[in-house]
């Protein structure tokens, strides 16, 4: 349970913290004309928050490659919980159910190329199974 929250956590954060500063700047911008003190405050504390920011992405994405971990250990994919079996070897950990892949240390491996489909059958079909 904790692994997908993390997941979508890790998933979603930059999306949600540019809406948040999208949403900062409206709030400054119309402040600016009723009070341009509130403005200028605004974007002081929008620039000292970005650190912050930064750094709770790092911590979310530490904690999801943490939870990650003992799955790919047991030989799990940590997205479907299949058990995976003797296929499942580094580097690059794939799923043979999901097909997501996975680096050693608990990241979605981005540079995996997934596996070429089977002849005469379409990628939407071979998901569908």
């Amino acid at each position: 349970m904790l692994q997908r929250v993390l997941a979508a956590l890790r998933a979603n954060y930059g999306v949600t913290v540019f809406f948040l500063y999208l949403g900062a700047f409206a709030v400054a911008f119309v402040g600016t004309f009723t009070l341009p003190l509130l403005a200028i405050g605004m974007v002081l504390v929008s620039i000292f928050l970005l650190v912050p920011a930064v750094l709770l992405g790092d911590l979310i994405g530490a904690l999801s490659r943490a939870a990650n971990r003992p799955y790919i250990r047991r030989g799990q994919c940590p997205r479907c919980r299949e058990q995976q079996g003797p296929a499942w070897e580094p580097p690059s950990y794939r799923c043979a159910f999901c097909r997501s892949a996975w680096t050693a240390d608990g990241d979605p491996d981005p540079d995996a190329v997934p596996p070429p489909a089977e002849p005469g059958v379409t990628p939407a079909a071979s998901d569908a199974r």
